[in-house]
């Protein structure tokens, strides 16, 4: 399976991921291993609890994990000296690295739950680097807005041909307009975020660069 091509394995991590509940929960998985030399199943089951608030048992993670290798996307890590036996750490490849940035940097153009939303992926902003995180950022936030005019036109339309008052057609597209929008507001804070990041790496590059530079008068 180590050889497969990149769209047989990603198709595949789809397809698995649809089968056994969470179409998305897999990339879950990646972006919670990808910057951390080990994790096993039961830190993933607290790390996911602890940024979602949604409850999975430790054996759910230790399954993904399972099939995650399988596909070559993790592999098994040496335990350390004196870990609990019962806790099998894993680690993520290159492959899964690359099989979750795909995934983190496309535009979801079918929000039907919310971790397939913008907001759903915002969990691992801190965990890819900050620059492909703000082109990421930008896309949606583009892709967005152009959804928002284009409801917004729906909803024209819907208010003038609907004049039953019974026909729920516009407050239906009211209510999809009304997430764009909180979505867009949540972006934008993430946003926020996101330049604090930047220029605290900025700032923490330049005095680096000044401490090595400055010449040594100890001589």
């Amino acid at each position: 399976m180590h050889g497969a091509s990149t769209s047989t394995r990603d198709a595949r991590l789809e397809r698995v991921s649809n089968q056994r509940g969470g179409a998305m929960f897999r990339f879950h998985v990646l972006g919670l291993l990808r910057n951390r030399t080990t994790f096993h199943g039961y830190a993933l089951m607290k790390e996911y609890n602890r940024r979602t608030g949604r409850e999975f048992g430790a054996g759910y993670f230790y399954r993904q994990l399972g099939d995650l290798s399988e596909m070559g996307f993790v592999e098994p890590a040496e335990r350390k000296l004196g870990a609990d036996p019962r806790r099998a750490p894993y680690r993520i490849t290159r492959a899964g690295i690359e099989a979750f940035d795909r995934w983190f940097a496309e535009v979801p153009r079918e929000p039907l739950e919310p971790d397939v939303t913008p907001v759903g992926r915002a969990m691992f902003f801190n965990d890819v680097e900050p620059e492909a995180a703000a082109r990421v950022l930008a896309t949606w936030q583009r892709d967005l807005v152009e959804q928002a005019r284009n409801l917004e036109r729906d909803l024209e339309y819907a208010r003038k041909r609907h004049t039953d008052p019974a026909d729920v057609r516009p407050m239906l597209i009211e209510r999809d307009l009304a997430r764009v929008d909180s979505d867009l507001g949540f972006l934008e804070a993430v946003g926020e975020m996101l330049a604090r990041r930047l220029d605290a790496e900025a700032c923490r590059g330049s005095c680096e660069g000044a401490t090595s530079e400055k010449p040594d008068r100890s001589a």
